[in-house]
């Protein structure tokens, strides 16, 4: 089971006491103060680790503490410090307060490291208070508590491509088909109930894709109806949004309705999404509608559709050499904010109007201009005049 959120209840280590002693050896009957220092708490260390695939572990153990601090001894020996306590989280994972929601910390890069709470001060032994009036101490401080806090861990999956599609749309048949992730298919709508996350793999070039696979929306989506609000933070750091629709129309839907309904999710939830590159792939082109509205969906919808099949695999390498010109060389399909103004006449009429205000004020500025000697004497240079005499 992928868990993307879970909530932590952390303390820091306490640092030890200081001690306090005083040196007895023979021949030395009065040695002084040797009561040492008392060790530091462990900090609670937040550590980026790719090898984690999610907050699995944290939700079944939520209640996590640093080692304290070691109080000091005689002989001036300080107590060792405690041992940190290094939570490993996936990249991409959040830290956020539980009570106020305010984002504390943010980890993305593997090794990456973020001391979450500071363990407390070691106390003070009797030899740090010796002096000259007051040879023989018998005082020493108490360490100092670590900080504590209860925080919720929330992963935005750090993936190059999100799927996104209506239920039934193919997504978690095409992730079976081109990664090595098995995620559940059966024939009804809301079959996913969790992000997947596969790799394609690319041998002769010696290089992956991550692709992560949500859940299907549904209209509504951004105001948490269906499963699709609860995952769709997963593909905010995606660098290439796939739409997936079911080119043949099934449960009775018309594919333009699908993607339109689509993009006003993803617009209406984030409008980060909505400037995200993007690719509209065709699916279930071998049933017998599909070719039909594959060319009504161009005629309403004039953006680059890839076609492809998954139930007999046509089309499939196009789209992975598609999607990786557009990850890793930078080829990029039609963007989020470039696919409205190809189709739309708005564009033009914005072109036409701006010719139309340069013509109206060339005039005016030449009429203005040919005022010949009436236009210099202009009345404005009086009151600069008066505010002179002032």
């Amino acid at each position: 089971m992928f868990i993307d959120e879970a909530k932590v209840i952390l303390r820091a280590g306490d640092g030890g006491h200081g001690c306090v002693s005083f040196r007895r050896e023979k021949f030395i009957p009065k040695g002084g103060p040797d009561g040492g220092n008392g060790g530091k708490g462990g900090d609670v260390v937040l550590l980026c680790d790719r090898n984690e695939g999610d907050l699995e572990s944290y939700r079944w153990q939520p209640h996590r503490s640093a080692k304290n601090g070691t109080p000091g001894m005689g002989r001036q020996c300080a107590g060792p410090d405690g041992a940190d306590l290094i939570l490993r989280v996936p990249p991409g994972t959040q830290v956020l307060e539980e009570s106020t929601g305010r984002l504390v910390a943010e980890v993305t890069e593997h090794g990456e490291k973020v001391i979450l709470l500071a363990g407390g001060k070691g106390g003070l032994g009797n030899m740090n208070f010796k002096s000259s009036v007051n040879q023989a101490p018998r005082r020493s401080t108490p360490g100092y508590p670590g900080e504590k806090g209860e925080y919720r861990l929330v992963l935005k999956t750090i993936a190059d491509i999100g799927l996104v599609g209506f239920p039934n749309a193919g997504k978690s048949t095409l992730t079976n088909l081109i990664t090595a992730a098995r995620p559940k298919t059966a024939p009804y709508p809301f079959t996913t109930l969790h992000v997947n996350v596969g790799v394609i793999e690319y041998p002769d070039r010696h290089g992956r894709v991550v692709m992560a696979d949500i859940p299907g929306l549904i209209e509504g989506a951004h105001e948490n109806r269906g499963l699709g609000h609860q995952f769709l933070r997963h593909i905010e750091r995606c660098s290439l949004l796939v739409f997936l629709i079911d080119m043949a129309g099934g449960d009775g839907r018309r594919p333009w309705d699908d993607f339109r309904v689509l993009e006003r999710e993803l617009r209406l939830y984030s409008p980060v999404l909505a400037t995200k590159p993007r690719l509209i792939v065709a699916n279930k082109m071998d049933l017998p509608a599909a070719a039909r509205n594959l060319q009504d969906f161009s005629r309403k919808v004039p953006t680059p559709t890839l076609a492809i099949s998954c139930h007999d695999g046509a089309g499939l390498e196009d789209f992975k050499e598609t999607v990786w010109k557009a990850v890793r060389k930078g080829v990029l399909p039609v963007s989020a904010s470039s696919a409205p103004q190809a189709g739309a006449n708005g564009g033009r009429k914005s072109k036409a109007r701006k010719p139309a205000a340069r013509k109206a004020s060339k005039p005016a500025a030449r009429k203005r201009s040919s005022g010949g000697k009436g236009s210099r004497k202009r009345p404005a240079r009086k009151p600069s005049r008066k505010v002179r005499r002032r």
